[in-house]
């Protein structure tokens, strides 16, 4: 089977939920089938470094820079869209498709989805990471003004009106949650959506974690230690951090003194990076391992307050066995009545109530970590969600076939 795979991003460094989940799906995909990755990247010179890393699972790997031809009419294009434009990427896909044969194209985001043919014969799968004009919506709603209000507005408008046209394109839609499948499809009642969420890779979390080492601004057993993880190049996890550290952070620092807050992952941004003036808070930018800070955190957090689908870092807290504190939307896809190592907190108030509590009962928190790890033991690994996409695939070429004959 030869498939043709459009990324935002090359899969590699995977500092994102988005870039593991789609290096864990095509290292295994690209030992049965044909790979050709094609990726529309806004940060092209890093992942122009990464692209030996991939040969060995894809059989062709083209990155384009997004956005770099202003030629190009994206006047009526939502945001995400214009940031993933590009002519040469639409030039190239084209071409490619007049000229060889694939058997599949799979999508990681509707805004790729510009770069297709309006007419292709060749059954296309998109996956919606996220329902994208419903985060705007939520942005929306937390706008501070009216003109930020009215600017999401929009944006949730036209997402939502190129959301349907390409929804429609695809033979079929996948979805990280049953909860994103449900708004989907009240959406669009005819579109076949199936639910495929992420994985973890339960030998090696253990593995890692084992072999982990703490730094040494890690190890101070007069400090408690709270940690969020995420890509700050991502807005909802930017958004998250400064929610927590201006409102939720000062409640448990009113409590617990001895608390330092954590905050781990790429791309801070200024009013991320200023918030180190606080010598209780820590911000790390990339590091190269996340392993040394599960295995230190007193308890994990995921105070998102937009987003959707699954996400990566409850799925590793879990994995490692942390008490975790999140908002409902932190832990979407979760079965949220057995899941009872994820405490949800909404209002600040509460967040902060609840983090607190773990940190001075050590035994109810070593409990939640049990939860946790008996939780994680069940949740899907790549090899099932990897087969989960196979099984989609040959319903669209069994479809194609029974069309054709």
């Amino acid at each position: 089977m030869k498939i043709l795979f459009l990324t935002a991003h090359l899969p590699l460094p995977h500092f994102s939920g988005g870039r593991m989940r789609e290096f864990e799906l095509i290292r295994r995909l690209g030992k049965s089938f044909e790979i050709h990755l094609c990726s529309v990247t806004k940060t092209w010179h890093m992942d122009n470094n990464h692209i030996d890393d991939l040969r060995c699972f894809c059989a062709n790997i083209k990155l384009f820079r997004s956005a770099e031809d202003d030629k190009k009419d994206c006047s009526t294009y939502s945001d995400q869209m214009k940031k993933h434009a590009s002519r040469q990427a639409d030039q190239y896909i084209s071409s490619l498709l007049r000229n060889e044969h694939f058997d599949v194209v799979h999508v990681e985001g509707y805004y790729l989805m510009q770069h297709l043919p309006i007419k292709i014969d060749i059954p296309v799968l998109l996956v919606e990471h996220n329902i994208e004009c419903l985060l705007s919506l939520q942005r929306c709603k937390l706008a501070s003004t009216k003109r930020e209000r009215l600017y999401y507005w929009r944006e949730y408008l036209c997402t939502l009106k190129w959301e349907r046209i390409f929804w429609k394109r695809a033979r079929i839609c996948v979805t990280l949650t049953t909860e994103d499948k449900k708004s989907l499809s009240q959406i669009e009642s005819r579109i076949d959506v199936k639910t495929i969420p992420n994985g973890i890779d339960h030998v090696n979390m253990k593995h890692e974690l084992a072999l982990s080492n703490c730094n040494s601004f890690l190890v101070d057993d007069k400090c408690h230690r709270v940690l969020f993880v995420g890509n700050f190049a991502y807005q909802p996890n930017t958004d998250a951090a400064l929610y927590f550290s201006d409102l939720i952070f000062p409640m448990i620092l009113k409590k617990v003194p001895n608390t330092k807050l954590f905050l781990v992952g790429n791309a801070p941004p200024p009013q991320i990076r200023s918030l180190k003036s606080n010598e209780l808070i820590e911000v790390t930018g990339y590091v190269d391992s996340l392993y040394p800070f599960y295995r230190a955190a007193d308890v994990v957090i995921c105070p998102l307050r937009i987003g959707g689908g699954v996400k990566v870092k409850i799925l590793e807290a879990l994995a490692a066995g942390k008490a975790i504190v999140s908002t409902s939307i932190g832990a979407q896809g979760l079965d949220r009545i057995n899941c009872k190592p994820v405490i949800i907190a909404d209002d600040v108030s509460d967040f902060a109530k609840k983090v607190i509590w773990l940190l001075l009962n050590p035994s109810q928190r070593h409990k939640q970590e049990q939860k946790a790890s008996s939780y994680a033991r069940n949740i899907p690994n790549w090899n099932e969600a990897s087969e989960s996409f196979i099984k989609c695939y040959r319903k669209m070429l069994d479809s194609t076939c029974h069309i054709k004959n």
